[in-house]
């Protein structure tokens, strides 16, 4: 079966220990103005500040949801970050120190990170670092904590999964005939580790950046980093893992900043194909990416197959074939086409049973009831993007245990991006 397996690499998890004392997070101990090469005063880092948006959504069944809307430069957008979320990020990362069961060596994790940062954009590097000294935090802690995603899908590190159950993704894209008012709708199930405990801090996080397009992520508080998201050129991001082949490496760009660097670079599919052919990739992941904008001939959705070596495409009516279970010598999964949908995920036939039922009514409601069925006890979030519009409904897991605390459980927030790109909304709280 086509189970898109991610079980999360523990051992990263716990790169959030760096020089382990107790279950403590490793403490900066530099002032601001002693580690930034661009804030060198109050008023300086109060310029800086004034040009991001935080929103507080303090209401029942949306506990603990913020929106943060950043500007500027990828530094400037970091520390905007790590100011206004200082409090949630310190705790956050404490918390998964305290649920870890295994201890990496700072040792170790500094020789993973130096796998993976040659390969990293310099606008992620830097908005780590602006996050870094906006959160108070060591600067290495953040690198550790952007390891993880991509070492928990790196096969040869299985002996440092041990300890949490595995996970999975799916994704969804329908126009035309299949939806009800023939509109693109695209549906991203985040199945991944709920007994970490970071959906206590779910986060829309809007960037605005001086050089390149505007993009929305929804992450988790003190995460830079896109597994899923929309740009506004209209295009929406979703992820999924995808075994362990054997030529899978961590020495390439992590897909969390390739997801960044598509939404800030890209402006239709064709685009998108170019930058991941030629960045250097990592382990095997699956892509769905939709633009609303095609015109006839061209694809409204593509699902990439990626690893290091090899770049896959699928488009809509075609039949996709788990190849990985044929070496498993396991029964073969098979996507069967469907007109004007493209999609894949942890439980195939629960995805082409739901599609095939609300064949021509798929909209908003008919893919959030489908959340249920399609996704696992691990569902952190669900997100339904109708990129025409640049709207969106998110749903985030609750700490409630069992199914009754999965995301597809949870209230939907509704979310429109182009209000964002042009909202200018006081900050809630800053700066203490």
């Amino acid at each position: 079966m086509m189970t898109f397996q991610r079980i999360l690499f523990v051992s990263v998890v716990l790169l959030l220990v760096g020089l382990i004392q107790g279950c403590s997070v490793p403490k900066n101990k530099l002032s601001l103005y002693q580690r930034s090469m661009v804030i060198d005063n109050e008023q300086t880092a109060n310029t800086i500040l004034a040009k991001a948006t935080m929103q507080v959504i303090d209401e029942q069944g949306l506990e603990g949801l913020n929106i943060v809307s950043v500007s500027g430069t990828p530094y400037e957008m970091g520390f905007q970050h790590g100011v206004l979320l200082r409090d949630e990020i310190q705790i956050m990362y404490s918390k998964i120190i305290r649920r870890a069961k295994i201890f990496s060596s700072e040792q170790m994790m500094a020789e993973l990170y130096d796998l993976m940062e040659p390969y990293i954009p310099i606008e992620e590097k830097e908005e780590m670092r602006g996050l870094a000294h906006g959160a108070d935090v060591p600067l290495r802690l953040v690198h550790w904590i952007h390891m993880i995603p991509g070492v928990a899908e790196h096969g040869a590190k299985k002996k440092f999964r041990r300890g949490f159950s595995s996970s999975s993704c799916s994704n969804v894209v329908a126009f035309g005939q299949a939806t009800a008012d023939g509109e693109l709708y695209q549906l991203r199930v985040l199945d991944w580790m709920r007994e970490l405990g970071v959906q206590q801090w779910p986060l829309i996080l809007v960037h605005r950046p001086d050089v390149g397009y505007a993009s929305v992520s929804y992450t988790y508080s003190g995460f830079i980093g896109s597994v899923s998201g929309m740009n506004e050129q209209k295009l929406a991001f979703g992820e999924m893992g995808y075994g362990d082949p054997a030529n899978e490496t961590l020495e390439g760009m992590p897909f969390i900043f390739l997801f960044r660097k598509l939404q800030r670079e890209a402006s239709n599919l064709q685009e998108v194909e170019q930058i991941i052919r030629s960045v250097q990739r990592t382990n095997s992941f699956v892509y769905m990416i939709s633009d609303v904008k095609a015109t006839a001939g061209e694809p409204n959705a593509l699902l990439f197959i990626t690893d290091r070596d090899r770049v896959l495409t699928f488009g809509e009516n075609t039949l996709l074939i788990d190849e990985r279970e044929k070496k498993r010598k396991k029964k073969v999964e098979k996507y069967l086409p469907i007109n004007d949908v493209v999609y894949a995920g942890a439980k195939g036939p629960a995805l082409y049973e739901n599609l095939q039922n609300y064949y021509g009514e798929l909209n908003l409601e008919t893919l959030q009831q489908m959340t249920e069925a399609v996704s696992l006890k691990s569902n952190m979030h669900n997100v339904v993007f109708r990129p025409a519009t640049l709207e969106s409904w998110v749903s985030n897991a609750s700490m409630i245990n069992g199914n009754a605390g999965k995301a597809s459980q949870q209230r939907w927030f509704y979310f429109n991006f182009a209000d964002a790109l042009t909202a200018t909304v006081p900050l809630d709280k800053g700066a203490q």
